[in-house]
């Protein structure tokens, strides 16, 4: 199993690195980030996001979304959630690898916590959809060992279930030449088990044990599509469309099962 290390990057960057994080600080303390005016906005770095989860501590904490099961770190979810929909995509990357970082510590010590490392599988599953390239090769490759770790102390963890599905369903996606030099040159060997049978078992799990969650049906609606069963597809684009979104992440699978619907002829509502 790989072993897995603290993310350290440069100390230049570390201190030069500053992100206005109004939204987020506001959501902590339950205001609206359309209420938060640039001179009452706090600047915070995220090498010092820990004062962000002081401050959850003593103000009303936002709910956590339905992907947080277990002993998930506030201070990770939080920033999971912070990275989505931002315009500055550098900015989501930055925070992910912070998030990272922060649930890399919080394993130390705590190797046989499933929520830990389903926290960690968490970030790496989000980073892997923002990075590209070598790296993106790089976070999958640890992605799958972290869920393997969660599933060999769980096998029935869903949301690790649901993620290896979408790892699954992602390698296959990939075009035939950049799926070999993924898993045979840019060190992603792990993935060459990657089948579209093992990704809808995992995925159809996940659908059937936490239903409430919009992703777990959006993501098998694209299984569906991708092997030809349009009819499956629709019924699950329209168990998301029937959903409300409560947060970052939950919004993005909204929009994105719209967009599906409208693919698929579909009215969005």
């Amino acid at each position: 199993m790989r072993t897995h290390t603290t993310y350290r990057r440069p100390t230049a960057e570390r201190r030069g690195v500053t992100i206005l994080f109004t939204a987020a600080l506001a959501a902590v303390g339950g205001a609206s980030p359309a209420s938060t005016t640039p001179a009452a906005a706090q600047e915070v770095t995220v090498y010092g996001v820990a004062a962000v989860g002081g401050a959850a501590g003593r103000l009303a904490r936002p709910d956590k979304p339905a992907w947080v099961v277990g002993d998930v770190p506030d201070t990770v979810w939080i920033l999971v959630e912070m990275s989505v929909g931002r315009d500055d995509e550098d900015e989501s990357k930055t925070i992910l690898r912070e998030a990272e970082r922060l649930a890399r510590e919080a394993v130390v010590g705590n190797e046989d916590n499933i929520g830990r490392r389903f926290a960690l599988a968490a970030v790496l599953g989000m980073r892997t959809d923002i990075e590209g390239g070598r790296t993106k090769v790089g976070v999958a490759s640890d992605l799958h060992d972290e869920l393997g770790v969660v599933l060999e102390l769980d096998p029935e963890h869903t949301r690790a279930r649901y993620m290896m599905g979408r790892l699954h369903a992602g390698v296959r996606r990939m075009g035939g030449v950049t799926r070999w030099l993924a898993t045979n040159l840019l060190g992603g060997s792990t993935l060459k088990q990657a089948t579209w049978e093992e990704a809808e078992r995992h995925l159809a799990f996940a659908e059937e044990h936490a239903p409430e969650v919009p992703d777990h049906h959006l993501q098998l609606a694209r299984l569906y599509v991708d092997t030809g069963r349009p009819d499956l597809a629709e019924r699950e684009t329209r168990h998301v469309l029937k959903m409300s979104a409560r947060s970052p992440l939950e919004r993005v699978a909204l929009s994105e099962a719209e967009e599906l619907a409208s693919e698929l002829g579909l009215a969005s509502r």
